[in-house]
């Protein structure tokens, strides 16, 4: 999994192109630096064959077969770091004197060079094979001189340098590709730090920041900017809850004044309907400004620290329990299919308000002798309930809407009442325990699921 994500990700992708890059570089380098290095070398060994060559024919014009017989000795003998092998033949090519028996068949190469192979055993001396290559010249007697050079040393040369010089691009791909990968595992791991603290601060917890002390340069300056911006963000979301608190509690209680005078007026006056009709109005104010509190109380993340193993088997056999009697009033078939779950880490009264929240509305929007259906199962790590009904839905453009504080599908406002909040604490009590909701079509009517992890947040 790691390795996967190391490779995937966009420091390994840009090592490996700069090391691709540089490997080619270091190529070209190498090639340029090999074909400099032959040319010298074989332009050295054309030179040392021309000079012998000429120490040859020199030699030969002055002393003749004996003088060349000395010269063998001193320049072709064993103990030379370069062997050479000389020979003088007359017209008819037979030997002379050298320390080569015959003139060897040869290929002739351009500007007079020959290449021949041959397998030389001269005096005391090694075996010395295969490839030669060597120059001739008629001298104006008639007779042919020619030098030949032992040309293994020359091609051992050349594949030293030009393995040498590969293994030194491979050395560079594999160091590169190592240190790539490398650097991209440590930035992983900065970036992995850096991502855990904001899931954290995106789960409600606005005083998590990002840690900075293993953090250097340009990684340093980043976190210290973020959390200077979470700073301004926390003070931010302080006002504005305490604002909404304030708010909040000055309305509510002159509200539930109004609602108690209302309530006494009831008991005194014969107008009951209007009265009536008031208090509940009072009530319908009250239930809104309460839902709002828990929903602003949910989104802070405090709740947190009421959290405790749960089972929502339990939860949603409760939530069932209470409002079978409100889905038999109105003729409707309630199915449910509760599968045994993992307990899990979360708030049960939160679970429990925002279950119930979902089947409320099921039951709302279905009409009498319509169908609901409650399931639970277990799936990767998820636990997942699933409410659907068989009510008119819910249109694919405002599914994402409904979940908005006080948005409410339009042909809805009239038919039924409510403030278009409990969708948006369902929203919010799943995101807490880090989960997510999905609406989808139920053919007909909504299907709503929550999938909350074992391991919240």
């Amino acid at each position: 999994m790691i390795l996967n994500r190391i490779f995937n990700s966009f420091t390994f992708r840009f090592m490996s192109g700069y090391v691709a890059g540089l490997s080619i570089t270091v190529f070209l380098v190498l090639a340029v630096i090999y074909t400099l290095i032959s040319r010298d070398y074989f332009t050295q060994v054309h030179k040392t064959i021309y000079d012998e060559l000429n120490a040859l024919t020199e030699t030969y014009e002055r002393g003749g077969a004996r003088a060349v017989d000395e010269f063998v000795k001193v320049h072709g003998g064993p103990d030379r770091l370069i062997r050479f092998f000389f020979l003088v033949v007359d017209e008819d090519f037979k030997r002379i004197a050298g320390n080569l028996e015959e003139w060897p068949e040869s290929r002739q190469y351009r500007d007079g060079w020959l290449g021949f192979d041959l397998q030389v055993l001269s005096g005391d001396w090694d075996e010395v094979g295969t490839e030669f290559v060597a120059r001739s010249r008629t001298l104006p007697t008639g007779e042919t001189v020619m030098v030949a050079r032992h040309y293994a040393d020359v091609i051992n040369s050349a594949k030293l340098v030009s393995g040498a010089l590969t293994r030194s691009m491979i050395v560079t791909i594999i160091l590169g590709t190592i240190g790539g990968a490398i650097v991209a595992a440590r930035m992983v791991t900065r970036i992995d730090h850096m991502n855990q603290s904001l899931r954290r601060i995106m789960s409600g917890d606005l005083s998590e920041r990002i840690g900075i002390q293993d953090s250097h340069g340009d990684f340093r300056r980043l976190a210290e900017n973020l959390n200077q911006m979470l700073d301004k963000i926390e003070q931010l979301m302080l006002g504005m809850r305490q604002v909404s608190d304030n708010i909040a509690h000055d309305l509510r209680t002159p509200l539930t004044r109004l609602r108690n005078k209302l309530s006494e007026l009831h008991s005194d006056t014969g107008e009951t309907e209007q009265v009536q009709a008031l208090i509940d109005e009072a009530d319908g104010l009250l239930a809104t400004f309460s839902a709002l509190l828990r929903i602003a109380q949910v989104e802070s993340g405090n709740p947190r620290a009421g959290f405790a193993d749960v089972d929502l088997k339990i939860i949603l056999l409760d939530v069932i329990e209470l409002y079978e009697p409100l889905a038999a009033d109105k003729s409707q078939t309630l199915e449910v299919d509760l599968a045994s779950v993992s307990h899990f880490h979360g708030d049960r009264n939160l679970l429990f308000q925002a279950i119930a929240n979902l089947v409320d509305n099921a039951i709302k929007y279905t009409p009498g002798e319509g169908a609901i259906g409650v399931r639970l199962w277990e799936q990767q790590g998820q636990v997942i309930v699933d409410v659907a009904d068989s009510g008119p839905g819910v249109l694919p453009a405002e599914r994402e809407k409904v979940l908005q504080r006080f948005y409410r599908v339009e042909a809805s406002r009239s038919e039924h009442p409510g403030n278009g909040l409990g969708l948006s604490l369902v929203n919010a009590v799943v995101k807490l325990h880090g989960g997510g909701i999905q609406l989808a079509e139920n053919f007909p009517g909504l299907r709503v699921s929550l999938r909350i992890p074992l391991r919240a947040g």
